[in-house]
């Protein structure tokens, strides 16, 4: 009998909404996946003279569903690409220039991975880059999703929990084939969650510029999802799947959480209708996994750093509902920063080289 335990996601980068895999060359570890083969039906609707249901015949043919991850920081930077669609690498040391605590790591030089929303279309059938989505399922030819894109994700910090995150997923194409075995870089030292103490939540006070941040302590819970709306589109062109995806609506980041209520720092920024700069860092210190040139000095970590130059508080709720302690929740929206040049970055430290 198949179990979760045999479950396996890779991705692949492909150059075409149109091009079938059946390779995977990036592996993730995942806690659940709920990607499913839909097919549509089209039910006749003429009046037969009978009460029994018309026959009914098969249309569009797709992939949908969510991904739902502890981030792997080598891994994770698959779906920031996707979602984000602009990388720009940069190497921070030399390879050969990791030190002993790296463990499985060592020797790899260390990279940082600068992601920006991307304005221009990947080609003219895809706003977001395609990639391919294998998923196996413990038994039997693994599922792979192809002309796959990622219109949302999501990232998640909850105290007293591991960082989580969902990606959705939608697919032109659905094939099997051959699964590949998993590499083991996935329970290495590099392949380890962050946990929500590794989280440093920074807001501006008084200002929208990086200049007045300051290190806020009062956040319990804080979500944001990036959001690129996007449509299937079917034409008289012979197949069942479709030809294309496009946006049909602005892109945007959504941002919520809640509060331990100690001030009204946030209130006011909420009634004054002003912007405020956030940044989230999440960094590994452990030791144990340890980047960079240790032994002079020069020692970088796994890290994840969101930067958002403007962000509007849109709801404050702090209600009094018995004797407890008060907590407030919030929603707010990041907005495009022109002299900044972006809405948000996400900036990655780790050992991969590219996506």
């Amino acid at each position: 009998m198949a179990s979760g335990t045999g479950g396996q996601i890779a991705f692949h980068k492909t150059s075409s909404l149109y091009l079938d895999v059946t390779s995977a060359s990036q592996w993730a570890n995942f806690v659940s996946e709920s990607i499913e083969h839909n097919l549509e039906e089209l039910e006749e609707g003429a009046i037969t003279g009978r009460r029994d249901v018309p026959p009914s015949w098969k249309g569009i043919d797709f992939g949908e569903g969510d991904i739902v991850i502890e981030p792997n920081p080598n891994a994770v930077g698959v779906l920031l690409h996707g979602a984000f669609g602009t990388l720009a690498n940069s190497q921070i040391t030399e390879a050969g220039s990791t030190g002993a605590n790296s463990g499985e790591e060592a020797g790899k030089p260390v990279m940082s991975h600068l992601f920006t929303p991307r304005q221009s279309a990947f080609d003219e059938r895809t706003f977001l880059e395609p990639w391919a989505v294998m998923v196996y399922k413990d038994v039997g030819s693994a599922f792979f999703f192809n002309g796959a894109i990622f219109p949302r994700l999501e990232f998640n910090w909850q105290a007293g929990q591991l960082v989580n995150a969902t990606v959705g997923v939608m697919a032109r194409s659905v094939i099997r084939g051959a699964r590949t075995a998993a590499i083991s870089s996935l329970v290495s030292s590099g392949g380890r969650p962050w946990i929500w103490d590794m989280t440093s939540v920074q807001v501006s006070s008084g200002g929208s510029s990086s200049a007045f941040l300051t290190t806020n302590t009062n956040f319990e819970q804080l979500q944001i999802s990036l959001e690129t709306p996007q449509e299937g589109v079917v034409l008289l062109d012979g197949t069942k799947k479709y030809a294309e995806f496009q946006p049909n609506d602005f892109r945007r980041l959504n941002i919520s959480g809640t509060l331990s209520f100690r001030n009204q720092e946030e209130y006011n920024a909420f009634v004054a209708y002003e912007t405020r700069y956030m940044r989230l860092t999440t960094t590994n210190v452990n030791s144990a996994s340890d980047l960079g040139n240790i032994e002079v000095g020069s020692v970088q970590h796994y890290k994840l750093e969101f930067e958002i130059p403007q962000m509007r508080f849109l709801t404050w709720s702090t209600p009094i509902s018995g004797p407890n302690r008060l907590q407030t929740s919030f929603t707010a929206k990041a907005e495009y920063d022109d002299a900044a040049g972006f809405m948000v970055t996400a900036t990655l430290i780790n050992v991969t080289s590219t996506y």
